[in-house]
């Protein structure tokens, strides 16, 4: 049997723990969210959000919805809280913020690379990412495969999620995202019953911005390039924008600012932002929920829990 793709996979996920966790003064792993102590007030500030938002979408039940907010007003002493934060969903587009995480962890850049991030964050672009997942993994798309080149082809998509998984990170993010749907191969890849389908928690994404916001994601410089991928400017938008209305920026106070990535399907509606509200209060939100075919849902989840933390 050959096992090369498994070496590589491991030499990969030792490498990432390696350079991640050795930089100065960057922890990068999901310990450094867990260390992060439970505010109680905010705590009970997203239950109040999440009941306003069951009464008035009776759809949304407690199983469908996941939140997750970090308060870094106080840089030196964040507090967290979060409702189903470690409960699973398909996270649409937000995975993309992996792949973003995983292209400067490798280092690979070029022109068209740039232009690749620039179009799968800026405008949540599928066909973007799906070139970049290919460069992560040295895959391609293409005809189904027989089980020997299968079970090769998954192994290399496989790398990132031992990646994310080293550092603790609850995630599959080896699937490629789909304007209507996968074929040949890229369908094999999910697997019989859909296993290897791309999931996350929304503590997992709050983490992974978090590391990214206090510069600690790769390099100080790194971060602040994504952070500049992520920016949202609000007044005006830009004419290209199509993550802000509709999701949990539309909700927001004049004079706000956000940086984000949201996504959405016919099944869910996500988002994943760094807010700075005009009081000063600086915030990590996260919102997953099973409910995509309803636009008002995120603005109004938006607006109770900004209303409660303004």
């Amino acid at each position: 049997m050959d096992r090369r793709p498994i070496f590589l996979t491991k030499l990969v996920a030792a490498a990432a723990a390696t350079f991640l966790v050795g930089l100065p003064g960057a922890r990068a792993d999901f310990k450094e969210f867990r260390a992060i102590p439970t505010d109680r007030d905010l705590v009970a500030a997203l239950q109040r959000t999440a009941d306003a938002a069951s009464k008035k979408f009776p759809r949304l039940t407690s199983e469908n919805l996941g939140l997750s907010v970090i308060d870094l007003t106080k840089p030196t002493d964040p507090i967290r809280a979060d409702l189903h934060g470690d409960a699973s969903f398909y996270p649409a587009s937000v995975v993309k913020l992996f792949f973003m995480v995983e292209i400067f962890r490798e280092g690979k850049r070029s022109p068209e690379i740039d232009r690749a991030l620039r179009e799968m964050i800026g405008v949540t672009d599928n066909d973007a990412a799906s070139y970049l997942v290919d460069v992560i993994s040295d895959t391609t798309s293409g005809p189904e495969l027989d089980e020997d080149a299968l079970r090769k082809f998954v192994d290399r998509r496989r790398a990132i999620n031992t990646v994310f998984s080293s550092l603790g990170y609850d995630v599959s993010a080896m699937a490629k995202p789909w304007s209507f749907g996968p074929y040949g191969r890229e369908k094999q890849l999910l697997g019989v019953n859909k296993e290897n389908r791309n999931r996350a928690t929304p503590n997992a994404v709050a983490s992974l911005l978090y590391w990214i916001v206090r510069r600690h994601a790769i390099s100080p410089n790194a971060s602040d390039e994504m952070m500049s991928l992520l920016e949202r400017p609000l007044d005006p938008l830009r004419p290209t924008e199509n993550q802000v209305k509709d999701f949990l920026g539309e909700s927001l106070p004049s004079g706000s600012k956000l940086w984000s990535k949201s996504g959405d399907t016919s099944e869910v509606r996500n988002d994943a932002c760094y807010i700075e509200l005009p009081n000063g209060r600086k915030l990590i939100v996260v919102v997953f929920t099973r409910a995509g075919d309803d636009k008002r849902l995120l603005p109004a989840i938006g607006q109770r829990l900004f209303n409660e933390l303004h």
